[in-house]
């Protein structure tokens, strides 16, 4: 490809400096994640995650381990505190960037694609909070990147090191996250589709590989097997195969994207894995390779949103292979008969692309960081998950020292994970879904002594409560408030005792 190759915001006909602004942009992100990190408030779910990592396990309700063992190790280094609980999160940050460096280097025909790649990864909403809240998207973008890299470089040269490095990423992603299994799917796929790739499977490595994934992730399958198939039964229940037509699903889910990668990132992306932007690639099998990798999951997710809605970060692993295809849409050679993208308004796109991305990520932090106008009132996302946790905590403490109850209940994984964080050395329990704490050595909810506070923020389970507590009071509702916002209230309820339940009357005698 010609030097002359457009600009992006990097200087792309001397990839010495590409590389050194690159780094430059990485580490000042980097630097950005861990400023956030240290002083935005834990939102509901790091909490409960980071429950996870005072009782380490080979499986959870919800999901996989590998988050919990990334909040103890940061919580090992310095202390559990917000930063603490998201360090190695925010720091996975730098392999996973050069996972995706290597991957575009391995696939695309320019010396700076490595580079581009990496920044647009981190550039991306999705990229930049991802791996920044400690969450299991952090850890399976993480791997994930790793397969990318692993998947580039056997499509160019396949190699027995790389079928085993391609096995421990997979096992570790799965470990991670179950969706990482979606993209496992793609590459056999792709193996079996691309020729490079295929003339492999007449060797034993391929299959050593899928060995090798599978006892990585074999320590979470036992535990499963060992609990009831808990965390399977749970994330299988997110098909929607059942489920009503609701196309109006699809729309959000494509509008989601397109904000979380960033609207110029996200049309480059699309590009770049148009016939168009195949001319990047190092070679045919390299372009077909992200192809399906990355079109494969997303075939799924359309179709699970034409009746279900799909959360933004479910598609996060996903986005080291968009950086990818983002920078195949940027660095594509002009056709023998240039379009729109080839003149000044293409090149005035290319050039914003990096600049808007970075101005989003920057904005969004400061937004995070100091909230000055709560710009949603009670529906705004960051309010709604960081502020105003302290006083509301106090304030449920407050109503349980009145009444004299010896726990607060829940009926609600976030609420309780939030609680327990504020208010140390006071019993907190989710009352209903014990399962989600079976790696907690608590007492049952049913043993503890009356009175009890119930703090209820839906009536999902008010009949198992009616049925198991006799005596029950409304002693009042708290609201959670920051500045004029306020968020809508708990209702507070004094449970006595629980009633145990009617015996089992013995068979009448014969």
């Amino acid at each position: 490809m010609s030097a002359s190759a457009p600009s992006s915001g990097l200087c792309f006909a001397r990839p010495e400096l590409a590389t050194r602004g690159a780094l430059a942009v990485i580490a000042a992100l980097l630097a950005w994640r861990l400023v956030l990190a240290a002083f935005v408030p834990l939102v509901p779910d790091e909490a409960y995650y980071a429950l996870w990592a005072q009782g380490l396990s080979a499986g959870y309700f919800d999901h996989p381990p590998m988050i919990a063992f990334f909040i103890r190790g940061g919580q090992m280094l310095v202390g559990d505190t917000a930063l603490g609980v998201r360090l190695l999160c925010v720091l996975s940050a730098v392999p996973a960037s050069w996972f995706v460096w290597r991957a575009a280097e391995e696939t695309l025909d320019h010396p700076g694609a490595g580079a581009l790649a990496a920044v647009l990864y981190n550039a991306t909403i999705f990229g930049f909070l991802g791996m920044t809240l400690a969450t299991p998207d952090a850890p399976l973008a993480l791997f994930c990147a790793a397969m990318a890299w692993c998947a580039a470089r056997l499509v160019r040269a396949p190699g027995p090191f790389w079928w085993l490095a391609m096995g421990l990423a997979t096992g570790l992603a799965l470990q991670s996250k179950y969706s990482a299994l979606m993209l496992a799917g793609a590459f056999a796929l792709a193996v079996l589709a691309l020729a490079p790739l295929r003339r492999q499977l007449l060797t034993p490595w391929p299959w050593v590989a899928a060995l090798v994934a599978v006892l990585v992730f074999l320590p979470n399958l036992v535990w499963n097997g060992e609990h009831h198939w808990q965390t399977f039964s749970k994330q299988g229940g997110r098909v929607t195969a059942q489920a009503a037509f609701r196309p109006l699903f699809l729309p959000e889910f494509v509008g989601s994207q397109i904000a979380l990668a960033t609207p110029l990132i996200f049309l480059f992306a699309v590009i770049g894995l148009l016939p168009r932007g195949a001319r990047a690639f190092r070679m045919r099998a390299g372009w077909a390779l992200v192809l399906i990798l990355l079109l494969v999951p997303l075939a799924y997710f359309a179709v699970h949103a034409l009746r279900g809605r799909v959360e933004g970060n479910w598609v996060g692993f996903l986005y080291p292979l968009l950086a990818v295809a983002a920078a195949a849409g940027m660095l594509a050679p002009a056709p023998a008969r240039p379009g729109w993208l080839d003149g000044r308004l293409g090149a005035r796109l290319k050039r914003a692309t990096v600049p808007l991305a970075l101005g989003l990520v920057l904005v969004l932090g400061l937004y995070a960081l100091f909230l000055p106008v709560p710009l949603g009132g009670a529906k705004d996302a960051v309010l709604r998950m960081t502020r105003g946790w302290p006083d509301y905590a106090a304030a449920i403490d407050a109503k349980r020292r009145e009444i004299g109850a010896s726990a607060i209940l829940t009926n609600d994984y976030q609420l309780t994970a939030m609680l327990k964080r504020q208010l140390p050395g006071v019993t907190v329990q989710q009352f209903d879904e014990r399962a989600r704490y079976a790696f907690m050595n608590e007492p049952p909810v049913l043993e503890q002594e009356g009175p009890l506070l119930l703090v209820l923020s839906s009536y999902r389970s008010l009949k198992l409560i009616q049925e198991t507590f006799g005596d029950r009071r409304d002693v009042g509702e708290v609201s959670r408030h920051f500045g004029d916002v306020v968020l809508p209230p708990v209702r507070l309820f004094r449970l006595g005792r629980a009633v145990p339940p009617a015996p089992i009357p013995a068979p009448a005698a014969p």
